[in-house]
Formats: structure tokens, C-alpha cells, sequence
């Protein structure tokens, strides 16, 4: 079914959306999290640390449980959107 075919692309986009953010969303997590430094300018800085500390791989650090997430969340998304879409399409602006 159509709804099914939505579902799991919404899931798998998901999942690939947060695989090339998350190098990212890594070091803008450090410096969110930390008091001690300013906000601007901390985030190229932070990235550097991040790969000469952990390696490449550290960019990725915790990319398990947030692509746990991103499935359903988005799945959910995307077949909302387009389940949204068909309704207005075929009751609100029906010609």
C-alpha cells in the first residue's frame, strides 16, 4: 500500500537526514553544553577537538539512538504530510 511505501520512506530519509547531520550537530551539542565557553566562535574550534581527541568517528558519537528515534519520528512525519496532502486535495480543493 501506498501508506506503507510513505511510512518507511519517511523513516529511512530520517535516518539518513540525522547520518550527514550529525558531524555537526556533535560539536554544537559540546558547546551548548558547556559554561565555560562563548558561544560564538567555539564551534570550529570544538569540531577540531572533537577529531584529533576521538578520531573521525567521534563526530558521530551517539548517532545509534538518535537514528532510533529519527525513524519513527519521521516516518510519522512524512505519511501526517502526505495523508494531509491527499485529504485537502481530494474534499478541500477538489474542482
Amino acid at each position: 500500500p501506498e501508506e506503507l511505501n510513505f511510512f518507511i520512506s519517511g523513516g529511512f530519509a530520517g535516518m539518513l537526514g540525522w547520518t550527514i547531520a550529525m558531524p555537526f550537530d556533535v560539536p554544537k551539542t559540546n558547546v551548548q553544553s558547556r559554561w565555560d565557553t562563548k558561544v560564538v566562535g567555539s564551534y570550529f574550534p570544538q569540531m577540531k577537538v572533537i577529531v584529533r581527541e576521538r578520531g573521525i568517528l567521534g563526530l558521530y558519537n551517539g548517532l545509534g539512538p538518535t537514528l532510533v528515534r529519527a525513524f519513527p519520528a519521521n516516518a510519522a512525519l512524512f505519511l501526517g504530510v502526505e495523508m494531509g496532502k491527499r485529504f485537502f486535495d481530494d474534499t478541500v480543493w477538489k474542482n
